[in-house]
């Protein structure tokens, strides 16, 4: 027992870090179509009820309340590909549609000073994910590996930002980090028996965004001109749960439940924006964020009755690089006696945790072993926005793209493409 318990440690622990690396993106931001339209490069903007998530001082560019409401449908694909043996090219996509971001700001005028409260819900972490692939593998058997995954990881985060002068801004917001998953996983010999995991987990965390703008525009001669700045504390994002885990396909089947504690090392964010106006109608903006995430760790610590507790740590960016994103954007304003159109274009860099692999022969275990090489893998992301505003609401809609590539040795890759479509609605009270 206690030897199929270690065995069981480590078939979890890697598939528990391989399934956070494959199926959630670390690029935390905020969220709005519109910032989207702008590729993300919204921090030195941040002019609309999103700003809560994106630079809280922000806020203090709202003249009324606003209440906000964001949708999305992601569609996401991985293929295969394997240049000497192609029978094992494969496809596979999930698509989810799902509430993304809510928010509510208010300003209030004290003393000719400033002051806006907001509050905001919205989704970091997805983890939906649903597969099924079957392998024929000889002798007339058939092997099935079924996955289905839902649940994620949000934020409720209340805010505040104060205008200091007519130029600066300060804002802090503080997140509040909750969710679940549920992530059943088995892996069948057609009329032999399967092997399956059960695993549900609660998540927490804490951190606080810092936040800053300055509006040149205010200046005497002015020019249209923001620059903005955020910083988001390090904190340690903890999901309890359990793994019931059921063996039929060894000579000794058995179900054992697993206690699970993981802890991921969320790292220190800083991000700097700027964006200007040109003329009345055109806008401009650009972000670079740094995510270090290059030295932080995923923790995993299982408890079983009469066992103790092993614990398995694992770097939670496999190239050993930070996360550090470029985003650009512009917004065409369109005028007419109703309202106005805008159009928009986005362009972002897209870093991921993900190293490519190199594959060497292991002859005493008879094997192949695929170790990160420590090149970092990296994409792209393009966005086209459009929409409507008037004096009372606002209409956003945003489809995106974003693609990378992770190499496996000399001949083999994944590909990863992550299409959006996200819409919002703003009211103005």
């Amino acid at each position: 027992m206690k030897k199929l318990f270690c065995i069981v440690f480590l078939l979890f622990s890697l598939s528990a870090v391989s399934f956070g690396q494959y199926n959630s993106d670390f690029n935390i931001t905020g969220a709005g179509a519109r910032a989207e339209g702008f590729g993300g490069a919204f921090i030195g903007l941040a002019d609309d009820a999103t700003a809560v998530v994106w630079n809280p001082s922000g806020l203090t560019q709202l003249e009324r309340p606003e209440a906000s409401v964001v949708s999305r449908f992601i569609s996401e694909g991985v293929a295969f590909k394997n240049e000497n043996k192609p029978r094992f090219d494969y496809e596979e996509s999930n698509g989810r549609f799902g509430l993304n971001f809510a928010s509510f700001a208010t300003p209030v005028t004290k003393n000719e000073m400033k002051i806006v409260a907001a509050v905001s819900f919205q989704r970091q972490l997805d983890f939906f994910e649903k597969g099924k692939n079957e392998e024929d593998i000889g002798g007339g058997n058939t092997i099935q590996e079924v996955t289905d995954a839902t649940g994620g990881v949000n934020t409720i985060t209340p805010a505040i930002a104060l205008k200091i002068n007519p130029m600066i801004s300060l804002g802090l917001s503080v997140n509040i980090w909750t969710g679940s998953i549920d992530n059943k996983h088995s892996v069948q010999i057609i009329g032999f028996g399967k092997n399956r995991e059960d695993y549900t987990a609660d998540f927490s965390g804490l951190n606080f965004v810092f936040g800053a703008l300055f509006d040149f525009e205010q200046m005497k001669n002015g020019v249209p001109f923001k620059i903005g700045a955020t910083v988001r504390t390090p904190f340690n994002l903890t999901s309890k749960g359990s793994v019931v885990i059921e063996d039929q396909l060894s000579s000794t089947p058995g179900i054992v439940t697993v206690d699970v504690k993981q802890t991921i090392q969320m790292p220190l964010m800083i991000g700097l924006g700027v964006s200007y106006r040109l003329g009345e109608n055109l806008t401009f903006a650009f972000d670079y964020e740094m995510r270090n995430y290059a030295q932080k760790n995923l923790t995993t610590d299982l408890s079983l009755a009469n066992f103790g507790t092993i614990s398995g740590t694992e770097r939670v960016s496999q190239s050993g690089k930070n996360l550090n994103e470029i985003r650009f954007g512009g917004e065409y304003l369109i005028v007419g006696d109703a309202g106005v159109i805008p159009i928009r274009l986005g362009l972002k860099t897209v870093p991921t945790i993900l190293s490519d692999v190199d594959i060497q022969y292991d002859p005493v275990e008879d094997d192949l072993v695929l170790t990160p090489n420590g090149n970092q893998v990296k994409g792209a992301g393009i966005a086209l926005g459009s929409g409507f505003i008037s004096n009372s609401f606002a209409i956003d809609v945003t489809i995106s793209s974003q693609a990378y590539t992770q190499k496996v040795g000399a001949n083999s890759q994944f590909d990863f493409t992550v299409g959006t479509l996200s819409s919002s609605v703003i009211i103005y009270f």
